[in-house]
C-alpha cells in the first residue's frame, strides 16, 4: 500500500514564499526590488533628508501646474502625500504584499510623471528634477528626454509586475498559504 504524503493532500502545503513559481514570477523578483527600491529611495529623499520637503515643494512649483499664490495648498498637499504614496507602494512591491495593486499605483504615478515631464518640455520650462532629491541615479538633474525614457522603463517594469499573477519571494504567497491551509 502506497502512502500519499501530506504535501500532496494538504492544500497549500509545500508552497513557500520563495517556492516554485512560473518563470515571469521569478523574473519579476529583481524588477520588484529595483522598481520598489527606487520609489522607496525617492520617498526617503523627499521625506527624511534635511530640506527634502522644501526641495520637493520647489520642484512641484517649477512645473507651473499650480499657481503658488492661489493654489499653494495643493502644492503643500502634493508635497506631503506623494512621497508617502511612493514609500508605501514601493515597500509593498519590494515585500510582495498586494504586489499587483502596488505596481498599479506606481505605474499610475509613472504615467502621471511622464505626462508632467512631457508638458514641461513642450512648454520649454527649465526644471530640475526633484524625483530623487539631490541624488539622480540615471539622468542629469536637468529635466529632459532621459527622464521620460527612465520613467518609461520603470513603467514597463510595473506593467510586467502587474501582469504576473504569482510572484516568487512574496509575502502575499505566505498569506495565501495560510488562507488555503
Amino acid at each position: 500500500m502506497t502512502r500519499v504524503s501530506d504535501a500532496t493532500t494538504t492544500p497549500g502545503a509545500g508552497r513557500r514564499a520563495c517556492g516554485p513559481c512560473n518563470a515571469l514570477g521569478i523574473v519579476c523578483v529583481p524588477l520588484r526590488l529595483a522598481l520598489g527600491g527606487l520609489f522607496v529611495m525617492a520617498a526617503y529623499n523627499k521625506l527624511f533628508i534635511p530640506n527634502g520637503p522644501q526641495l520637493f515643494s520647489t520642484s512641484i512649483e517649477a512645473f507651473k501646474i499650480f499657481d503658488p499664490q492661489t493654489q499653494g495648498r495643493l502644492i503643500q498637499i502634493g508635497t506631503f502625500v506623494m512621497p508617502w504614496i511612493e514609500l508605501l507602494a514601493g515597500l509593498a512591491v519590494v515585500l510582495g504584499v498586494f504586489t499587483r495593486a502596488a505596481a498599479l499605483v506606481l505605474g499610475s504615478l509613472l504615467v502621471f510623471f511622464i505626462g508632467l515631464i512631457a508638458s514641461a518640455l513642450l512648454r520649454g520650462l527649465n526644471v530640475k528634477c526633484g524625483c530623487f532629491g539631490s541624488f539622480s541615479p540615471f539622468c542629469p538633474e536637468q529635466l529632459g528626454m532621459c527622464n521620460i525614457h527612465q520613467d518609461a522603463a520603470m513603467l514597463l517594469a510595473a506593467v510586467a509586475i502587474m501582469a504576473t499573477t504569482r510572484h516568487a519571494c512574496a509575502l502575499e504567497r505566505l498569506r495565501r498559504r495560510t488562507i488555503e491551509a
